[in-house]
């Protein structure tokens, strides 16, 4: 027994005749005859009284067709699982606290307002975090900065941010290599991409630095900051609000410290074309808004 055998069976129920269902269904009578007479000869029992060119449903026909219904509409909806799993499973989308400070409250609208149906799950912590989740298999999207250089992920470019030095209004415009080691620095924790592209830059220059306060949240380093206790590093789009108000201002460093991050949309390398593509074009949207 095979579904085409029931769709054949439950056509000849409702139009009577098997040309008339072979009409509907766009097959042959011989064709419609014979996937009735196999269906009956492998179930081993009779479905139809024959009365001429019409066929008429027995009592064990009857029962038959209400359990072959049922089983045709189970099947329907298991067919259609992947289409429904991805409006009832969540979207889990990790991204670095950049990302969610700066662009995520932007982007989530946008995404809902296109795609109220399906549900989200976010995660906001730092970029190793983020690209841990992703490999473990616990999250479908990371928006981070950098790339994943492995040969399982996808990466589509999102957006370039320049890092900054900023401090209180009262702090010193510029400095100078052998000035940058006597600041008091207020850092994110190691795996931060704020943090290790400092400590990259400095590290170019044979410099290091100890940070007076390391937290890995950006906004009791930007509060620090302002109250005069330090310079911390940030990405141009979450300092220019800052600057704007007056609670910090821009700190030039030498040249040969100036940084800057690549962002990147990383998803498994599956070619699945679906939610995560909707995803990303709303943080591109958002970015390029910020942009302006």
């Amino acid at each position: 027994m095979n579904q085409r055998q029931l769709r054949i069976f439950l056509a000849v129920c409702d139009h009577g005749t098997t040309a008339e269902a072979a009409k509907q269904l766009y097959l042959s009578q011989p064709a419609v005859s014979k996937a009735l007479r196999d269906l009956e000869t492998n179930i081993g029992v009779a479905l139809f009284d024959r009365e001429g060119n019409r066929l008429r449903l027995n009592q064990k026909g009857a029962a038959f067709r209400i359990q072959a219904t049922a089983l045709l509409r189970d099947y329907e909806q298991l067919a259609q699982f992947g289409a429904r799993s991805r409006h009832q499973l969540p979207l889990r989308v990790g991204m670095s606290l950049t990302f969610g400070q700066a662009t995520m409250p932007a982007a989530i609208a946008r995404f809902q307002q296109a795609q109220p149906q399906v549900p989200l799950q976010l995660f906001a912590e730092n970029v190793a975090q983020i690209q841990a989740r992703l490999r473990r298999g616990e999250i479908d999207l990371a928006l981070v900065e950098g790339t994943m250089a492995e040969a399982a992920y996808t990466a589509q470019r999102l957006s370039t941010y320049a890092l900054w030095a900023v401090g209180a209004p009262q702090a010193a415009s510029r400095l100078t290599l052998a000035t940058v080691t006597k600041q008091r620095w207020l850092l994110r924790e190691v795996g931060s991409t704020l943090r290790d592209r400092f400590e990259a830059a400095l590290h170019r220059q044979g410099l290091q630095v100890q940070p007076w306060l390391e937290s890995t949240n950006t906004t009791v380093l930007t509060n620090a900051a302002a109250a005069g206790l330090g310079l911390t590093i940030l990405p141009a789009p979450l300092a220019l609000p800052l600057l704007e108000a007056n609670r910090l201002v821009k700190v030039t460093l030498p040249k040969a410290l100036g940084m800057r991050t690549e962002n990147y949309a990383i998803m498994r390398q599956d070619g699945v074309q679906d939610m995560r593509q909707v995803m990303i074009r709303c943080f591109q949207a958002a970015e390029s808004a910020s942009a302006l």
